[in-house]
């Protein structure tokens, strides 16, 4: 077995490891104060204002409100933010980061309504988008790549396929009643790849979607047209 093939199945085991779509977070809740911007917020907790937007839904940052509750990832205690105030006329701008949305990367797997949104859950983080379906209805592959999982030994997750893209890209697609697809094959964008259903532990017939950046998991609707 050569280096590239080891690597792989390496990046297999993880993503199947940490597949699961509902596991407890470490993070915090921080409530807006007047005059805080999620940029402020950002840089106070040094975590990335991408991470922040994604797992809040916030595509665009000027919009948050004094009183709105942020779950900020990966931090332990609440911290003060202090409020942006007018600087004198010498003061140099800071080049501020916005978030990154690539509308159109990925095209929707599957036709439905979006009936739960990747982040906080209660007390659990949703790693991807579950979107509501028919029974069989055709699940399609959202970007063209190989199917480098195609299976049901996921625990919980019931038939689920995994597809590589280029950029280091992974798309997962779980609880189908039926893979349409082996893996090594070769997909198409809007290739059918599975149909839906509601194998393992699934209350209703939908599709559990998720995109992943290597093995960081990312918000579906930031990608998605």
């Amino acid at each position: 077995m050569n280096m590239k093939s080891a690597y792989k199945i390496l990046l297999l085991v993880a993503l199947t490891l940490t597949v699961s779509s509902c596991i407890a977070s470490k993070g915090v809740y921080h409530k807006v104060g007047k005059g805080e911007t999620l940029w402020r917020i950002s840089y106070t907790y040094k975590v990335d204002l991408q991470d922040v937007a994604e797992v809040n839904n916030i595509k665009n940052p000027t919009k948050i409100r004094a009183g709105q509750s942020i779950f900020i990832p990966g931090v332990r205690s609440v911290k003060r933010v202090v409020p942006f105030k007018k600087p004198p006329p010498s003061y140099k701008k800071p080049r501020r980061v916005v978030a990154k949305v690539e509308k159109g990367r990925f095209v929707w797997p599957i036709k439905g309504k979006v009936i739960s949104k990747f982040g906080m859950r209660g007390d659990s983080m949703h790693y991807g988008i579950d979107i509501r379906a028919s029974r069989g209805q055709a699940v399609k592959s959202s970007a063209a790549g190989k199917v480098v999982y195609s299976g049901s030994g996921m625990r919980g997750f019931g038939n689920v396929v995994i597809i590589e893209h280029k950029g280091g890209f992974f798309t997962v697609y779980s609880h189908n009643d039926k893979n349409t697809v082996k893996r090594g094959e070769t997909v198409k964008r809007g290739e059918r790849i599975a149909l839906a259903g509601d194998s393992g532990n699934a209350t209703t017939v939908h599709l559990h979607f998720e995109i992943r950046d290597g093995k960081k998991k990312r918000n579906p609707l930031f990608f998605l047209p």
